[in-house]
């Protein structure tokens, strides 16, 4: 038992995963039947890399300049590579560590494999100070 909080304690292990084909139409309806904000993008390959696509990258990048969910691509507006940190970090290296390049979710990775996601709104309400 740790006496501190870490990334495991609070992160979302229920996330979602797609291809980076599919439509932003068809990516946002399953967001919105699963209750997320945020979804990884699979690696084409052994050489690639997870990618991701949070709301507001559909709401810039997308409704913002004035495009159709449904003729739009994940992977042309999703973030790559995505943000990694382990299980074991305690959470206020966690927050620092995505801060410091100013981004809200990371992917938690165990043996190089991605077990949950963290995001800065999951860490700022499940602090526990004492």
């Amino acid at each position: 038992m740790t006496d501190y909080q870490s990334v495991r304690d609070i992160m979302m292990p229920n996330f979602k995963k797609i291809e980076g084909i599919t439509k932003v139409s068809d990516a946002l309806a399953m967001m919105t039947k699963n209750n997320v904000n945020v979804i990884l993008i699979e690696p084409r390959n052994e050489a690639d890399v997870y990618g991701i696509m949070t709301l507001r990258d559909i709401a810039r990048k997308v409704i913002g300049n004035r495009r159709k969910l449904d003729e739009t691509h994940v992977y042309e507006i999703m973030t790559k590579p995505v943000l990694n940190v382990p299980p074991n970090m305690p959470l206020p290296y966690a927050a620092r560590h995505l801060t410091n390049f100013k981004v809200s979710y990371a992917m938690v990775l165990e043996n190089n494999t991605v077990i949950g996601m963290i995001s800065l709104n999951g860490i700022v309400q499940h602090w526990d100070q004492g």
